[in-house]
């Protein structure tokens, strides 16, 4: 019986459970679907036994490593935190690591990305391109070179397959709540964030072709901008109305700047976000949003990668978010 203390071997673990090497392989790898019996006991063998897979050996055979690469916009938006946290869940059931990166929000450090990444074995490649047209060149750069995914963002006409939210979808669904819930006189106001991502723009060009007599106001996506939005309104004399925000990031800022100005939510003003991941469940009224359907998300993008071929470069996969009703802006 194999032990610790030794290098142990894929022939050990293979005794420990019983099972062949080739089972133990396919286990440990995810390569082929199997009972879920089989796959824990290999798993549970390997533990003990202290068996650590040879990653370089086995990219030596197959020159790519089980690792996807996901290169997003920065990591001081919780949305982002939790796409990768669901996308790694998804990824690593089908026996793959995910290794992160952030840009910072530069899209020279995002090409750099691209290049340390190339310069791995990786499976495939994930981008949240950090700019709608700037980040293009790195994108055309991973794809010459790897199975490549666009993920929650794109880079509009570029042939690189691309998963993410139907925003479309996701901002109709609030126009409607908006018209239910918005007394006669008040106003409707559109917090927005700079259009350098798609997201940005869909939903702002989506909710101004709905609402076109909307106020609308463009930042970041942050906390800060919710609470500088929320006090530009007030000192505008604006005392009360619906607001939407792009992203439940500025939400959660706009609710506690009016707070703190002993203004009520949802008593003066209706509050809305977008994304209903990450910081959602911090928000005091609970936040009226549209949840992001990111399991779903990151199983499509697990489809697209699973085989290690390069995906239909036209594929574009949009999934419809839920409307999840709160207390910030509750349904009549």
């Amino acid at each position: 019986m194999a032990t610790r203390g030794r290098n142990v071997t894929m022939r050990d673990v293979a005794d420990h459970a019983g099972v062949s090497s080739a089972t133990v392989s396919r286990a440990l790898t995810g390569s082929r679907s199997m009972s879920a019996e089989i796959r824990e006991r290999v798993l549970a063998s390997a533990s003990e036994l202290g068996y650590h897979v040879n990653l370089l050996g086995r990219a030596l055979r197959t020159q790519r490593l089980n690792v996807v690469g996901l290169i997003m916009p920065n990591l001081e938006n919780p949305f982002f935190a939790a796409l990768a946290e669901e996308l790694g869940s998804v990824l690593r059931g089908a026996g793959f690591d995910l290794l992160v990166s952030s840009a910072g929000d530069d899209v020279a450090v995002e090409r750099r990305a691209v290049e340390s990444f190339l310069g791995q074995q990786i499976h495939a490649l994930i981008v949240i391109p950090s700019d709608e047209r700037a980040s293009a060149d790195a994108l055309r750069l991973a794809v010459e070179r790897v199975p490549t995914v666009q993920f929650d963002r794109q880079v509009q006409d570029l042939d690189v397959p691309y998963v993410g939210c139907d925003n479309v979808r996701g901002i109709e669904m609030i126009a409607s709540h908006v018209r239910e819930v918005t007394p006669a006189g008040q106003p409707t106001i559109f917090i927005g964030a700079e259009i350098i991502s798609s997201s940005a723009r869909e939903r702002r060009e989506a909710f101004e072709a709905l609402m076109p007599e909307a106020i609308f106001m463009n930042g970041t996506f942050g906390v800060e901008w919710g609470h500088s939005a929320a006090r530009e309104l007030l000192e505008r004399g604006i005392r009360s109305g619906t607001i939407v925000a792009s992203a439940d990031v500025i939400a959660l800022g706009v609710q506690s700047e009016l707070q703190a100005n002993g203004i009520g939510v949802p008593r003066d003003f209706r509050v809305i976000g977008f994304d209903g991941v990450g910081v959602a469940g911090y928000a005091l009224p609970a936040l009226t949003t549209l949840r992001q359907p990111v399991e779903e998300m990151s199983r499509a993008v697990l489809e697209l990668i699973s085989d290690g071929s390069q995906p239909d470069s036209s594929r574009r996969e949009l999934v419809v978010p839920e409307f999840v009703p709160g207390d910030s802006s509750p349904v009549p």
